[in-house]
This record gives structure tokens, C-alpha cells and sequence, in this order.
């Protein structure tokens, strides 16, 4: 139980604290766009944290994933689920950073999985009275992931057709980038810690372990570009 309570922490709260905090502390961050795009590039970053995690999980811990799930080990099934994981992890990361239909498509994939998968759970909850952590707490996480990004990219289009939006400005995708620069580490740590930690028993470990060292490497990317734009901006302004 207690692993499938730190997932759904990590997974639906974390990437809403992440955000909260940054747009707390980054006075750039302070307009309703800024604000929604914040809160969408770190729900996507930890989506694709999910994704790299249930792949290292089903890949290299499929036996303690099927037990706790309360199905039988050894499938070949679960390398399939892996990958497939994965895919929407990647996907996630790219969708950080885009602005277009690539994100809907995105979200739209993730959530047909997810729902479909959290049918497949309550289907055999009902047909054989498994609750097991996976079997249950689990869908948390598939319903509630999902139904975030979908209200976030709802929010995001409405700004966007808004008179004076910025979203098309060269300066939103410049400030846009520095957000991605911290969320994009944190993610692929975060997701690794947790599937390693899982693998060897210390998943709370791995997911601290990750966190801390991709946000450091990201708030000293963040700082790397903010500095090179700095320079760039003096020497346009003294030519």
C-alpha cells in the first residue's frame, strides 16, 4: 500500500506542489498564462516521470508489480505494458515544451490507456473481490492525472485566444524554456529514482535520491540559460 500512496503522491500532488512553488517564488511566472503553462509543463514532466517509472517497474520488477497488482507473475505481458509506458513518457517530455496539438494527442492517448486500464481493474475487483494496492489505489492515479491535464489544457487554449495573449511571442517560448529546463531533469530523475528504488526496495529512497539531483541539475541549467540571455540582451542593447 504504502508504495501506490507515494506513486500517487509523486505522480498527482507533487507536480501541483512543484508548480504552486514556482509560481510562488518567479515573479516571470505571475500572468494567468505563465501561470496554467507552469502548471501544465510540470503535470506533463511528472506524467513522463509515471511513464519511465511503471517502464523500469514492469520491466525490472514485473514480479513485485504482479503481486502487488494481485495478478499472476510471469507474463510477457508486462514487458508489453513497459514499453508502452515508456512511449507515453516520451511522449511527455517532447509535449513539455510544445505548444500545438501535439499535447491534446498526448493527453488523449495517455487517457484512453489509463481509463481503459482503471475499467480493467474495477472489472476484476468486481469478478473476483481483488484489492489488492494495485488493483485499487492505482486508479487514482489514472483518473486523476488525466482529468488535471485535460482542465489544464482547456484553461491554456481559453487564455490563449484571450486579446493580448503573449503565448505566440518569442519571449513566452524563451521563458517557456527555462521552466522546461528545470521540470525536464526532475522528471527523468524522478521517474528513475522511483523505478529503481522499486527494483531494489527502497522506492521512497530512489524518488529522493532523484528529486533532489534533478532539481539541483535543472535550477543550474535554469541559471546557465538565464545567464547566457542576459549577455545576449546586453550586447544587442550596446550594438
Amino acid at each position: 500500500m504504502s508504495d501506490f500512496l507515494l506513486r500517487t503522491f509523486v505522480f498527482v500532488v507533487l507536480p501541483l506542489l512543484l508548480a504552486a512553488l514556482t509560481v510562488a517564488l518567479d515573479k516571470s511566472a505571475r500572468s494567468h498564462e505563465r501561470r496554467i503553462e507552469v502548471f501544465l509543463v510540470y503535470m506533463f514532466a511528472l506524467g513522463a516521470a509515471a511513464g519511465i517509472s511503471n517502464w523500469a517497474g514492469h520491466i525490472f520488477a514485473s514480479d513485485q508489480v504482479a503481486e502487488a497488482i494481485g495478478w499472476a507473475a510471469g507474463s510477457p505481458f508486462q514487458l508489453e505494458m513497459g514499453f508502452a509506458n515508456l512511449s507515453y513518457g516520451i511522449l511527455a517530455i517532447v509535449a513539455m515544451s510544445r505548444r500545438d496539438g501535439f499535447r491534446e494527442a498526448t493527453v488523449i492517448g495517455a487517457a484512453v490507456m489509463s481509463v481503459g486500464a482503471t475499467v480493467v481493474h474495477f472489472w476484476d475487483i468486481a469478478a473476483t473481490g481483488n484489492l489488492a494496492p494495485g488493483n485499487t489505489v492505482q486508479n487514482v492515479i489514472n483518473l486523476v492525472r488525466p482529468a488535471l491535464l485535460i482542465g489544464l489544457l482547456m484553461a491554456s487554449r481559453r487564455a490563449e485566444r484571450l486579446p493580448g495573449s503573449e503565448v505566440a511571442s518569442l519571449a513566452f517560448a524563451r521563458w517557456q524554456g527555462t521552466i522546461v529546463a528545470v521540470a525536464g531533469p526532475i522528471a527523468t530523475l524522478v521517474g528513475i529514482g522511483i523505478g529503481v528504488g522499486l527494483a531494489f526496495g527502497q522506492p521512497l529512497l530512489g524518488t529522493m535520491i532523484g528529486l533532489v539531483i534533478g532539481a539541483a541539475f535543472g535550477v543550474f541549467h535554469r541559471s546557465r540559460l538565464l545567464r547566457a540571455e542576459a549577455v545576449v540582451a546586453q550586447q544587442s542593447s550596446s550594438a
